[in-house]
């Protein structure tokens, strides 16, 4: 079964216009976050394709036309990229792609009328494939990585910026009459793409934009659970921060997250077997809840590593509170070898200096005790400073 080049474009100009209208609609009628907002962009300049594909099919004397598709069909890509980037809490750069539109439209322009339908094409081509290629790495990473209903979206804009890299490729070699180009990335092949990429597109971000903008409740669930040794899941322990750090930000005080990392479960795990690091790991967490600060939430976060929420009204209560569960580890070796004292290194992370992002937070405490532990161990280091030993 084959199609010819107008019933495909009928069936595009029909999928871009009920999907972009959904999805639009959708926005306007709730609440929508940044990343919404800008891929409802990307679906109006992808109507508007569509909409100057079909003027300039119907007069030859409207060719500008064909640069301002152009311009709206790198722009409804550039504009998935840049949601992307939102949707990962990274700056937009949609200025990145109001230039990748202009250059496409002007490329378009400067071939005048004599420029026919693929006028501008080498530009807009290459341009599809730039963006298309960097929306796919963006769901690559971030919190786009992290939910499993991105992988379509990650398959689907890998496979258009390979194709128009190749049709790029094929354009230069042998012209837009050439019977590769016809065959294998004629516009036919080019709308059935973009037809797979809108649907799946819609779907993707549909779903995502529902996840962010449902109630934190439904998000993570009415569920807190613990570990076997009485320490907070991961997940559980950062909606608890992050409730903590919301209500502190309103009554501005001041919260520290320390990351108590075992120093050298590794190398206990090589020396003397999987039981004997087992042992040290639950002492160690044992010894961090009894000597921890009394007012605080523990979470895990894998192995040998934990993670602390607790107030501190400067940097000396939370250094304090780091020495406290480092002297308690020394004063409780391990039972079946007395000689062995696990030691751990620790990293600070304060609101005052930080903000009150739960996973800036983390992550800086994290990287804070990598630190510590690069420096010889049973150290605190506060993060954006030097370490402290003891």
């Amino acid at each position: 079964m084959t199609f010819d080049s107008q019933t495909v474009a009928v069936i595009n100009a029909l999928v871009i216009f009920v999907c972009g209208a959904t999805f639009i609609v959708n926005t306007f009628m709730r609440k929508d976050d940044a990343s919404g907002r800008v891929w409802s962009v990307s679906y109006m300049a992808g109507m508007f394709t569509s909409f100057s594909y079909v003027v300039s099919a119907l007069s030859q004397e409207a060719w500008w036309a064909i640069a301002a598709g152009n311009g709206g069909y790198v722009l409804s890509i550039a504009a998935l990229w840049s949601g992307a980037r939102l949707f990962n809490g990274k700056s937009s750069l949609l200025w990145v792609s109001l230039i990748g539109t202009t250059v496409t439209i002007v490329a378009a322009l400067a071939a005048g009328p004599s420029g026919g339908p693929w006028a501008g094409a080498h530009a807009t081509f290459l341009c599809i494939a730039l963006f298309a290629g960097l929306g796919a790495a963006e769901t690559l990473v971030g919190a786009m990585r992290d939910n499993p209903t991105t992988r379509g979206f990650t398959i689907v804009l890998g496979i258009a910026s390979a194709f128009f890299a190749a049709r790029l490729v094929a354009l230069l070699v042998e012209g837009p009459d050439g019977s590769l180009f016809t065959t294998l990335f004629g516009t036919v092949a080019a709308s059935l793409l973009l037809i797979a990429l809108l649907i799946v597109a819609t779907v993707v971000l549909s779903v995502l934009r529902a996840e962010r903008a449902a109630p934190a409740s439904r998000r993570h669930g009415s569920i807190v659970a613990y570990t076997g040794d009485d320490v907070l899941l991961q997940e559980s322990f950062v909606r608890i921060v992050d409730d903590w750090l919301e209500r502190a930000n309103f009554h501005d005080e001041q919260l520290a997250i320390l990351h108590v990392r075992l120093d050298d479960l590794d190398e206990m795990k090589t020396a003397f077997g999987a039981a004997f690091s087992r042992e040290v790991a639950e002492g160690f967490i044992s010894s961090v809840r009894r000597y921890g600060p009394t007012l605080s939430d523990i979470g895990e976060d894998g192995a040998g590593c934990l993670l602390i929420a607790t107030p501190a009204t400067d940097a000396d209560v939370a250094l304090q509170a780091a020495k406290g569960i480092q002297d308690g580890l020394l004063d409780h070796p391990v039972e079946t070898t007395p000689r062995l004292r696990p030691t751990a290194s620790i990293g600070i992370a304060l609101t005052d200096y930080l903000g009150y992002d739960v996973a800036v937070l983390t992550r800086a405490a994290s990287d804070a005790s990598l630190r510590a532990a690069a420096s010889g161990g049973n150290r605190t280091v506060l993060a954006s400073s030097s370490p402290t030993g003891r």
